[in-house]
C-alpha cells in the first residue's frame, strides 16, 4: 500500500489559512514546483472555518489543524500543503516549523518563526522564501513516508531553531531522496 500510495502523487495543492499575501504563496508555489516533476497550483479554497488554537497559549494548534486539512476533500494523488502566517505550536512542543503525518495527505508550514523579523531582525524577503521552501519539503517527505534523518546536510534532519534550517541545506541526502517516489523530483 505505501509503494502504491507514493507512486500515485499526481498534484501538490496549497490553499492559504488566515491572511496569507498572495505574492508570496505564489513565490513559494513556482520555488516548489521548479524542484519538483508533478505540477504545484493554488488549487484548494482557503481554509474556512474557526483556527483551533492551543487553549493556553496564542497559538494554532498545529495537530487539530492538520486533522482539518485531512479530511478535506482531494483528487486522487493530490499532496495537500496549508500554509499560514500564524505561529504554530503543538502540546508537547513550544512551537513547530510546520507539521504532517507520515504518510499522511496533508502538510501544514507556518511561515511566522521562518521570518527573520520574528527575531527582531530585517526582514529578508528570500531567506524567508528559502527556510519556507525547505519546510514545505521536509513536509512533504513525511507524507511521502520519510521519517526524521541522522545526515545535518539533509532537508529531513529534525530542526528545532531557524538555524539548524539554515544550516542543514535544501536538498535530500541520496539515502532520503532515493526513498521518495520515482520522478517526483526534477532532474
Amino acid at each position: 500500500m505505501e509503494s502504491e500510495r507514493q507512486t500515485s502523487v499526481q498534484f501538490i495543492s496549497f490553499l492559504t489559512i488566515g491572511t496569507f499575501p498572495s505574492d508570496v504563496v505564489e513565490d513559494l508555489i513556482g520555488r516548489v514546483s521548479r524542484k519538483v516533476s508533478v505540477p504545484c497550483r493554488l488549487g484548494a479554497p482557503p481554509f474556512k472555518g474557526a483556527t483551533p488554537m492551543l487553549g493556553d497559549r496564542e497559538q494554532v494548534d498545529a495537530d487539530e489543524l492538520l486533522r482539518k486539512l485531512e479530511k478535506r476533500q482531494l483528487d486522487p494523488g493530490t499532496l495537500l500543503v496549508g500554509m499560514t502566517m500564524l505561529d504554530l505550536g503543538v502540546k508537547i512542543f513550544t512551537f513547530v516549523f510546520g507539521q504532517a503525518r507520515r504518510n499522511g495527505l496533508a502538510a501544514l508550514v507556518s511561515m511566522a518563526r521562518l521570518r527573520p523579523e520574528f527575531y527582531g531582525l530585517p526582514a529578508d524577503r528570500e531567506l524567508t522564501a528559502r527556510r519556507a521552501v525547505a519546510e514545505i519539503f521536509h513536509e512533504l517527505g513525511h507524507i511521502l513516508g520519510l521519517m526524521h534523518c541522522t545526515d545535518f546536510n539533509c532537508i529531513m534532519h529534525f530542526a528545532t531553531n531557524v538555524e539548524t534550517i539554515d544550516l542543514r541545506g535544501d536538498d535530500f541526502c541520496p539515502t532520503c531522496a532515493a526513498a521518495l517516489p520515482p520522478g517526483f523530483l526534477a532532474n
